[in-house]
């Protein structure tokens, strides 16, 4: 008799579909989960939401999970959609608002940690523990304004790294960035053998139809190329891969200043942006540390020590 495919207390029959709840380890908080089970072939986990304000890989998610079904899919599919719901209600970027932390830096988690710790546990011990391919589906936060990339863990075993690198050349988007983090969710997810990717599409805590549609096109891509859906990979687009990603670091806090905007390229040393206090003087200026492409930029005005202010790739 074919396995049922359980995550948490919610369990799929083959050739079924099952929505439910994904309850966070000892916490009174809840994922909403949909499984979903076709004939026997690879276990997919795709989640939405890991940072609540950002709602074209939310959307995105919750759409999928709405469309497939059980006659499209070879293997099973895991889809959470979102994951941080405390942070999506009340509309804050990526903290969670029960403990300040960024939710994609607590992984693997702890059974016993905090709030967002007992959510990276969760995703770690029920999903990542039984998937053969993990896609996490982000966009830029309320505060980030960005141009789509791919993020990959390119320090993870060979074949990990290879199969990941690849997958992400199908989304299409155009920059394929090597993710060098163990923290976060696909940097985990590789530490445990599981290959993945980490999508960036939209931004500045937006969305709309025409995101959720193209992202929507290109996680179908992913699913094709990894046989979990029939039919052939499109050609979505040309890829650029970029080795790394150096994110830029606030220093001060006050307001917040960028010269540049996502897709500008920047030479080393090149000013990045200025931070000044609440009378116009500044601060501290922020070069950026090498030459490369602007993925993404901070937009919000405020600014605090420690925030991240942009990225280049």
């Amino acid at each position: 008799m074919p396995e049922l495919f359980k995550v948490g207390n919610l369990t799929c029959g083959p050739n079924s579909k099952a929505r439910g709840f994904l309850k966070v380890a000892n916490a009174e908080i809840e994922m909403p989960i949909t499984l979903v089970s076709g004939s026997p072939g690879k276990t997919v986990v795709i989640t939405g939401g890991t940072h609540g304000g950002e709602y074209p890989g939310i959307e995105t998610a919750i759409r999928l999970a709405q469309e497939i079904g059980p006659q499209d899919v070879k293997g099973n599919l895991a889809i959470v959609h979102p994951v941080n719901t405390t942070s999506f209600l009340a509309r804050t970027q990526y903290y969670v608002p029960a403990d300040g932390k960024n939710l994609n830096r607590m992984f693997p988690g702890r059974a016993l940690g905090t709030l967002s710790e007992r959510i990276a546990y969760t995703i770690s011990t029920e999903l990542f523990s039984q998937a053969d391919f993990y896609m996490d589906l982000h966009g830029g936060d309320i505060h980030e304004a960005l141009i789509p990339f791919v993020l990959y863990p390119a320090f993870a075993a060979p074949d990990v790294a290879r199969v990941s690198r690849e997958a992400a050349s199908k989304v299409g988007v155009r920059f394929v960035v090597g993710s060098y983090s163990s923290n976060g969710s696909i940097g985990s997810a590789a530490v445990a053998g599981v290959p993945g990717m980490l999508v960036e599409i939209g931004q500045c805590g937006l969305w709309s139809e025409e995101e959720v549609s193209a992202y929507a096109r290109g996680v179908r891509s992913v699913l094709r190329h990894l046989g979990m859906l029939g039919g052939m990979c499109e050609d979505l687009g040309p890829v650029e891969y970029v080795e790394r990603m150096n994110v830029l670091v606030a220093e001060h806090e006050g307001c917040w200043y960028p010269r540049v905007k996502p897709g500008d390229s920047i030479e080393s040393g090149q000013e990045f942006g200025q931070i000044r206090d609440y009378f116009g003087k500044v601060l501290g200026k922020v070069c950026a540390p090498s030459s490369g492409i602007v993925l993404y930029v901070a937009r919000s005005l405020a600014i605090l020590p420690g925030d991240p202010i942009g990225a280049i790739g």
